[in-house]
């Protein structure tokens, strides 16, 4: 765990190796902060939303506007800390975690779009999902799911990032592995750092 004596090396440089594999991957940290803020808003209109509503509040009212958010914010907060505190980001660890929240809020997005938007009809959605239906407020709605949309894209461009880096590390290690680079005093400090501590971990558990 970080302590606050960490703090003197945050920054949004990030971790090296993503911000040293190309210019792009470097945007990590502020991406994944982008998605953090929108977590949050999209959370408050959610709140909204449901406050709007005219119909009782089931369980599955709840999944779309708060739930699937509230994933997205408890995912964006630790990899903010990975980024931005700790610069270090194990880029399989960010593609797992990336790709499923895209297809999250991607998939609860689209559906829902495609769902409400203009449609009145009478099928079990529409009727206690959409606006036409439950009576709530139209324009927190628009909003609320097309920023959930927005995170969906935001969270799949940050998984090209992280396959990016990945493949990057995995290309280095097979021409360190195969003697036609050399590991740097840093890189050799690092990996030694990192042994250590998963050591460490085996030991306590």
């Amino acid at each position: 765990m970080l302590g606050i004596e960490g703090l003197k090396d945050a920054s949004f440089q990030g971790d090296l190796r993503w911000a040293r594999t190309a210019k792009w991957t470097g945007y990590a940290p502020w991406v994944v902060l982008v998605i953090g803020i929108l977590s949050m808003v999209e959370i408050a209109l959610g709140a909204i939303w449901i406050a709007s509503l005219k119909t009782d509040l089931s369980f599955a009212q709840v999944i779309q506007p708060l739930i699937a958010p509230g994933l997205s914010f408890f995912n964006a907060i630790p990899s903010l800390h990975l980024h931005v505190l700790a610069r270090v980001n194990p880029p399989r660890l960010a593609l797992w975690f990336s790709v499923s929240m895209a297809l999250i809020m991607l998939i609860s997005s689209i559906f829902f779009l495609g769902a409400c938007v203009g449609n009145h009809g009478r099928g079990s959605v529409q009727r206690y999902e959409c606006p036409s239906g439950t009576g709530g407020n139209a324009k927190v709605w628009d909003a609320m799911v097309a920023l959930q949309f927005l995170s969906g894209v935001l969270y799949a461009f940050t998984s090209a990032m992280a396959w990016k880096v990945k493949r990057a590390l995995e290309s280095r290690d097979e021409r360190i592995a195969a003697g036609l680079e050399m590991v740097t005093q840093e890189e050799k400090e690092r990996r030694e750092s990192e042994a250590r501590e998963r050591w460490r971990y085996l030991q306590a558990g």
